[in-house]
């Protein structure tokens, strides 16, 4: 239910979306585009029986932190949510956000770990853009409009690593070519440090014809390591359709290298990803040395002879395990995704790592990880959204002495945490990692010990 009628409020803090809150008349409303501390004219969009829906029509008085937006698609397009919050208020908020859901649950970090932060332009390097081939033919291509399956096709993204911001100014006119007949559906981009790589998502692969008639297309605004990937509606992942170039790589650390392709999880800010894995590197306890004990991997055994061993849990392709591997004399990581798991069994055999095994488990059963009957030093997890609910009652069993939890969305973290409290660990440190710039996510990583 709509309301015409323009009002006026107070705003009086920011929800986990980077929506102002103010409570006109005592009910409560999320107000797009409002920042606290701001009177703003505003309409209801949407009303609820405990909230409503509002976006702003005039900032009558500015925050101190407005800046702005430096993107002409804000806020239509749904990929920056925050770009008129100035950046480091953007830290602040997400530091907030984090404190304010341990608070709920009774949890306040020993340290406060600090904020990680990079460049706030040009950081990403993968991006899923929506596709829609419009009635008169053309291609549109960009990034939904917040709360709706409407496409905003972009013209720029300052967001985007640079070799992909010039990609997709192309993309629409590059793909208005493809013969009618193939539905498009979705690209990825992906910017590794050795090249970078198209993938499409499409109702059928195309013939040979068409597809010299891609790649040679694709030359005129790509450089030559570009990479052709193609899906079809019957394919459950992505092939790659060129023949040239290197596989695609990034650093993790200086001596380690990650293998990536499209339709693998990446972590897609990669200043980031190495600032997280040094924070996880110095949070580690690292096992006591034997002077006399050691192999070719440069792992050490522990001074009563026993070796060290870390878990990665949703350990993917190796982002956290193959660094792991110069830090304990055995590293164990466990996916449920078979595919991720060779992938990340071929990125150690790669980088010459013989200290790590991976194996493929359900993470919500853990009937499979009852053999692990080993003394475990360290337990790093990182799932998806949805959290580890059914992965901590193992976890607890396990008794770690430390469980590193990195967390895309800290409330399902916060929930997953009262298990390890009640088992007697407390929250050693907490912090956030601004991973994604502009917006309202939080990354967040929080250490736990006995």
């Amino acid at each position: 239910m709509s309301d015409n009628s323009r009002l006026i409020c107070e705003i009086v803090d920011l929800i986990h979306d980077g929506r102002g809150v103010g409570r006109p008349d005592g009910k409560t409303c999320f107000i797009a585009g409002a920042l606290p501390g701001e009177t703003v004219e505003f309409r209801r969009h949407n009303q609820k029986r405990n909230y409503d829906e509002a976006h702003v029509l005039e900032v009558i008085s500015a925050s101190d932190s407005r800046i702005q937006p430096q993107c002409k698609h804000f806020p239509r397009c749904g990929g920056c949510t925050v770009q008129h919050l100035e950046h480091g208020a953007q830290v602040s908020f997400k530091e907030k956000q984090l404190l304010d859901s341990l608070e709920r649950s009774g949890m306040q970090p020993k340290t406060l770990l600090p904020a990680l932060s990079g460049p706030q332009w040009a950081y990403r390097r993968r991006a899923r853009l929506a596709v829609q081939r419009a009635k008169d033919g053309n291609v549109l291509v960009g990034f939904h409009n917040p709360g709706s399956r409407r496409i905003e096709p972009i013209t720029e993204c300052h967001v985007l690593a640079e070799p992909l911001a010039a990609i997709v100014v192309a993309l629409p006119e590059w793909l208005t070519a493809f013969p009618p007949g193939i539905r498009l559906f979705e690209v990825e981009l992906l910017s590794a440090d050795n090249g970078l790589a198209i993938a499409v998502e499409a109702s059928r692969a195309p013939s040979a014809t068409e597809l010299e008639q891609m790649l040679e297309s694709m030359k005129m605004f790509t450089t030559s390591s570009a990479q052709l990937w193609w899906k079809a509606s019957n394919q459950s992942k992505f092939a790659r359709l060129d023949t040239g170039g290197e596989p695609l790589e990034l650093a993790l650390t200086d001596d380690v290298q990650l293998q990536v392709q499209p339709g693998q999880f990446v972590q897609v800010n990669g200043e980031i990803n190495r600032q997280m894995i040094d924070q996880v590197l110095s949070l580690v306890r690292k096992p006591q040395k034997d002077t006399d004990s050691s192999d070719k991997t440069g792992s050490s055994k522990t001074g009563s002879g026993k070796k060290s061993l870390a878990v990665d849990l949703f350990c993917g392709s190796g982002n956290f395990s193959l660094p792991l591997a110069a830090h304990f004399d055995r590293v164990i990581g466990i996916e449920g995704l078979e595919d991720l798991v060779r992938s990340a069994e071929a990125n150690a055999r790669r980088n010459n790592l013989t200290n790590i095994e991976f194996m493929v488990s359900d993470l919500n059963d853990w009937s499979g990880m009852r053999k692990l009957k080993e003394k475990i030093d360290l337990v790093l997890l990182d799932p998806p959204r949805n959290g580890a609910a059914g992965a901590m009652p193992w976890i607890a069993k396990a008794k770690p002495k430390q469980i590193i939890y990195i967390s895309c969305h800290p409330s399902t973290m916060v929930r997953d945490a009262k298990l390890l409290t009640e088992a007697g660990y407390s929250l050693s440190a907490a912090g956030v990692m601004d991973m994604f710039p502009h917006t309202a996510h939080v990354e967040a990583i929080a250490l736990f010990e006995k």
